[in-house]
């Protein structure tokens, strides 16, 4: 019985229903049945039927279709209603296609922040908060010599002779104890605070007598100059090994923007730290009460400008430069020229006066206060430092300002000025030496291997007011840190003041300055750098050179639709990087 399997008379019958070809129709070959096809169609299923073993193939080349459409594909009795099983990989696919398109989404979206300069922002996020953890070890530096110094300073014993309360507001069991553990805790926040332009204020009740109020306001340049070469030296650093690729890919826009919020974030914990460890001590019995700390608004944007800024420029740094850099890049010269000139200048003078001045102590017989003076160097060396730049002008003395009833503490009323020639003969003449001697030195760095776009104006432009406009804004910048002030107002002796600094006509002075250096190094230097060995001046503009010699592939970027041989044109990176960040976006 070979059909008693087949219902519908033989498997291989074209008129059973679900056979290899349709039912009788007329075809073109004039026997009224289909052309044989070698893919064929869905036909009435649509799909195969799981579990046939034997008769031809119902599977399709076809697209799969949705099970409503293949359920009602034929009427009975020679519909097949198709199984719900397959149905279900169904919903996984739209799941992983959602998952898919979602993940694609998002990478479209990274390729485009990218290409606008805008990429990882952790690594400048991490450098933030290395520089603020540095300027609390320098912190720890500072309090450190002064402990030291206190220690060392012939004043008998550090209470003064006095006795330390023993009720429970001082001991660490009172509240007032914490409080006081604590504000001993938080000195680093309170210097960092303080040298991040903010002032220390203190305010002291002592009940009958009345109260008093000071406020000091001052740089410990230590730990400035800690925190913001940190932020710009490993800014630069990441920059220029991470600056492409998966950690980096940060251009302008992403260093401005990550810059800002990285500095706005250290400025939010700064206030927080600093306000809740303040130096706190009341005592009710007596009436007493003392509270010192230094949070306030200035030392919030301080501390933002502080490690946002130096963040910003250690990025462009590190970026690799575009064509048309030559142009302006003695803009970006000019402040480190006026760097190394102060330094060049006050380092040897300071050595100087600190030998001078530590010889002369040690003849009169007070061998003490000089070990206590080297040991005070974290407190006030940099600070002293930075002044001497401005003496070295010759044409800018300190300024000196006493006011109110400063003669009870034994300081003279008064509106004074320092002059160079007011020191000691032993010190100002090597001073007038060695600034008349820096000009030229630092004219020949500025001469060896300088190139100018003699036919672009705007290089013309730039290569003449670089320099003034360089040592103005530095000297600025100098006044404002080296500036320390101390005001203070007391019932019985009233307001008092007392005011150190450069004399505020020093950046117009560096103005000329520059512009003496930049006339030096166009019509004098040359004559004589052939002489100049290339060690003692080749390493200012290394950078520069290096770039010359390369051929600028690697740190010019090439024209638009034009390549270097073996370097990706613009717009495409290497093969498992992504794309470099420009300088700026679509230059």
């Amino acid at each position: 019985m070979p059909e008693t399997n087949y219902p519908y008379g033989h498997g291989d019958d074209q008129n059973r229903p679900g056979g290899g070809l349709p039912a009788h129709e007329s075809g073109s070959n004039g026997h009224g049945e289909a052309p044989f096809s070698p893919t064929p169609s869905g036909g009435a299923f649509g799909s195969s039927v799981p579990g046939t073993t034997s008769g031809p193939s119902f599977d399709s080349a076809a697209p799969p279709t949705s099970p409503t459409s293949a359920s009602s594909a034929a009427p009975s009795p020679w519909g097949v209603s198709a199984p719900s099983g397959p149905a279900a990989p169904s919903g996984a696919q739209g799941a992983q296609g959602a998952q898919g398109a979602q993940a694609l989404s998002a990478s479209q979206a990274g390729y485009t922040l990218r290409k606008v300069g805008i990429g990882n922002p952790l690594p400048t996020f991490a450098v933030g908060v290395l520089a603020y953890i540095v300027a609390l070890g320098a912190a720890l530096l500072v309090i450190i010599s002064a402990v030291l110094v206190a220690l060392t300073a012939d004043t008998g014993d550090l209470t003064g002779g006095g006795t330390v309360p023993t009720d429970d507001s001082a001991s660490p069991s009172g509240d007032g104890g914490w409080r006081a553990i604590v504000g001993l805790v938080g000195l680093p926040f309170q210097l960092v605070s303080l040298a991040s332009f903010g002032s220390y204020d203190a305010e002291l009740n002592l009940g009958f007598f009345g109260s008093a109020t000071m406020s000091w306001r001052g740089l410990p340049l230590l730990i400035t100059v800690a925190m913001v070469a940190t932020a710009f030296l490993a800014a630069r650093l990441i920059q220029r090994r991470w600056g492409t690729g998966r950690w980096g890919s940060n251009g302008v826009l992403g260093a401005l923007l990550w810059s800002g919020i990285s500095g706005l974030a250290v400025a939010i914990v700064a206030v927080i730290a600093t306000r809740v460890t303040a130096f706190a001590i009341e005592d009710d019995t007596l009436g007493l009460s003392l509270s010192m700390h230094s949070a306030g608004v200035d030392m919030f944007f301080g501390t933002w400008a502080l490690i946002a800024l130096p963040l910003f420029l250690g990025h462009v740094a590190g970026l690799t430069k575009p064509a048309w850099w030559p142009l302006v890049a003695d803009l970006a010269a000019a402040p480190r020229l006026a760097l190394v000139h102060a330094l060049t200048f006050a380092v040897p003078v300071w050595i100087l006066m600190a030998a001078g001045i530590s010889i002369r102590m040690v003849v009169e017989g007070d061998g003490q206060s000089v070990l206590s003076l080297f040991l005070s160097l974290p407190i006030w060396g940099l600070t002293g430092l930075a002044m001497l730049p401005g003496l070295g002008m010759l044409a800018v003395p300190l300024h000196l300002n006493a006011r109110g009833g400063v003669e009870d503490f034994g300081v003279e009323r008064g509106n004074d000025f320092l002059w160079f020639f007011d020191l000691p003969w032993y010190l100002w003449i090597p001073l007038v030496l060695i600034a008349l001697l820096m000009p030229v030195v630092v004219a020949l760095l500025w001469n060896r291997d300088r190139e100018i776009e003699t036919g672009n104006i705007l290089a013309l432009v730039v290569s003449w007011v670089a320099l003034p406009l360089a040592y103005f804004g530095c000297s600025a910048v100098l006044l404002a840190l080296v500036w320390t002030t101390m005001q203070a107002e007391m019932g019985m002796v009233g307001e008092l003041g007392i005011s150190v600094g450069l004399a505020p006509w020093t950046p117009v002075v560096a103005f000329f300055i520059g512009l003496l250096v930049e006339v030096l190094a166009r019509f004098g230097a040359p004559f004589v750098d052939r002489f100049v060995p290339g060690m003692l001046v080749n390493w200012f503009r290394r950078s520069a050179r290096t770039r010359r010699a390369d051929g600028t592939p690697s740190t010019r970027r090439p024209s638009h639709g034009h390549a270097p041989t073996g370097q990706p044109s613009h717009g495409q990176a290497p093969q498992g990087q992504a794309p470099g960040a420009p300088f700026f976006s679509g230059v």
